[in-house]
């Protein structure tokens, strides 16, 4: 894990830390086990979910790292690790790049905290609350395909070298995208946010679940913008396939830069929503909310002519008292 020189022949490019796979295995299975202890929404199991993929993947990382030239092991621990699509260079091999697609997970997550906390107040919700979750997880999949098409253009070395240009172009493009989604949607939360403090509300349980909202999100938006920088230098590194020497990047020829912007960024966010989980501040029903600082067991009633499309594009019809 250390500043080590470049490994031949070895599939990890550099010489994994057995130490440090294993110490964030055990911790992810940590986080993992007190989700499960907080079980009570939908959402807890997701948060399970998520550590188990984290606790396979460095599994399979440790197994690796006393097998460097074993390919399965390493597939899979990139497979389970990243939890969002993710490229990387096979310098020791035939093939040139892996390419792995997974639901960003944590994302997911945070998109339906904030559904809910538009739910607790509606009428300050700048779309409706139950498309939140919807639309960038649409926009979310969206960006899914636009990989996928990448992909099959990047991996076929038998297409033109236009098309395989193309196919890195898209990459990036994709890249670029997962950033602009998530300040997009800390824009809507923050928007809800100054709505709220215009209609005269600032209760605990709306800024408190709200911080957990921005924190998470900038851990995830830390790591989004390290491994889109990561695929630019992998890129960059793809002309050190069979031949001699370490790629440039100390990016790609370093582990620590893996553990500092991955592995320990999702294991705090991991612990944040442990520590500050959204069952603390917003009620388990949807039908509680919150107006004038005064708790309503039922929802709010929208008129029957407020379509759907409606909502979206007038959001203001929301205001309904």
């Amino acid at each position: 894990m250390a500043d080590r020189e470049y490994v031949d022949f070895n599939i990890w490019v550099y010489e994994p830390s057995k130490a440090a796979a294993i110490a964030f295995a055990v911790a992810f299975f940590a986080t993992g086990a007190m989700h499960t202890w907080q079980a009570v929404w939908r959402l807890t199991g997701l948060y399970v979910f998520c550590s188990l993929l984290f606790v396979g993947g460095f599994i399979a990382r440790s197994l690796g790292s006393y097998d460097t030239r074993n390919i399965i092991k390493y597939i899979v621990s990139i497979i389970l690790t990243y939890a969002a699509p993710y490229v990387l260079p096979a310098p020791n091999i035939h093939c040139s790049y892996f390419q792995v697609e997974k639901t960003p997970l944590y994302e997911l997550g945070n998109y339906y905290i904030l559904g809910r906390i538009l739910y607790f107040v509606p009428h300050c919700s700048p779309i409706h609350p139950g498309r939140v979750l919807t639309t960038f997880a649409a926009i979310s999949t969206l960006i899914e395909v636009l990989n996928g098409v990448a992909a099959s253009y990047v991996a076929n070395v038998t297409l033109p070298k236009h098309l395989q240009d193309t196919g890195h172009t898209l990459f990036k493009v994709a890249l670029i995208l997962q950033l602009v989604v998530i300040l997009s949607f800390v824009t809507l939360a923050t928007t809800f946010y100054w709505r709220c403090r215009k209609n005269g509300i600032n209760h605990t349980k709306v800024n408190q679940s709200l911080i957990t909202l921005y924190i998470s999100s900038t851990i995830i938006f830390a790591r989004t913008i390290y491994r889109t920088v990561e695929y630019f230098e992998i890129e960059t590194a793809i002309t050190f396939t069979g031949s001699e020497g370490p790629p440039a990047s100390p990016i790609l020829r370093y582990e620590w830069y893996f553990y500092v912007f991955e592995a320990a960024l999702m294991l705090i966010n991991s612990i944040l929503l442990n520590v500050r989980h959204p069952r603390q501040w917003l009620p388990r029903s949807t039908k509680l909310y919150l107006a004038k600082g005064t708790f309503f067991s039922s929802f709010p009633t929208y008129a029957s002519w407020i379509t759907p499309w409606m909502v979206i594009k007038y959001p203001d019809t929301l205001n309904i008292s």
